[in-house]
């Protein structure tokens, strides 16, 4: 009496499930969706938000087959790398930014106490961070992310 509907909801959280892997490593690396700033089940909400709209697609892709656990394994390690390769991309043009404001600050000599004397604190780039929150911000305004 139950089985179906049972079979049918975990269909879904199965699809769900892979959506997410490959969504997780993606917005791990992507600064606009910093889970340095989102922590906790702000975090997983939005993930698993977003990994609602291509749950539908993986389901029917997935009707008619019986995953046995070692395929559905690899079958979300190989998302989770698809996942990590497609955050690679989309954060180099962040990362590029950051690495420009770093070079500026260098030349300028604003870095030169961490280069003599490593134990002054973190090597971060003052510069560096406000050009990645400008294009985090131009993004997101222009409609990068649509």
């Amino acid at each position: 009496m139950f089985e179906l509907p049972f079979k049918e909801v975990s269909e879904s959280i199965i699809a769900l499930t892979i959506g997410m892997a490959r969504l997780y490593p993606c917005l791990f690396l992507i600064p606009a969706f910093a889970f340095t700033e989102l922590k906790g089940m702000l975090r997983h909400t939005i993930v698993l938000a977003l990994a609602l709209f291509p749950m539908p697609s993986i389901r029917a892709s997935l009707t008619g087959q019986t995953l046995d656990w070692l395929d559905l394994t690899a079958l979300l390690l190989k998302e989770s790398i698809i996942g990590l390769l497609l955050g690679l991309l989309l954060a180099m043009p962040f990362w590029l930014f950051e690495s420009i404001g770093c070079l500026f600050d260098n030349q300028r000599g604003a870095l030169v106490g961490g280069q003599i004397n490593p134990a002054l604190g973190d090597n971060t780039s003052e510069l560096g961070h406000m050009l990645k929150q400008v294009m985090i911000l131009l993004m997101i305004l222009g409609g990068g992310y649509a």
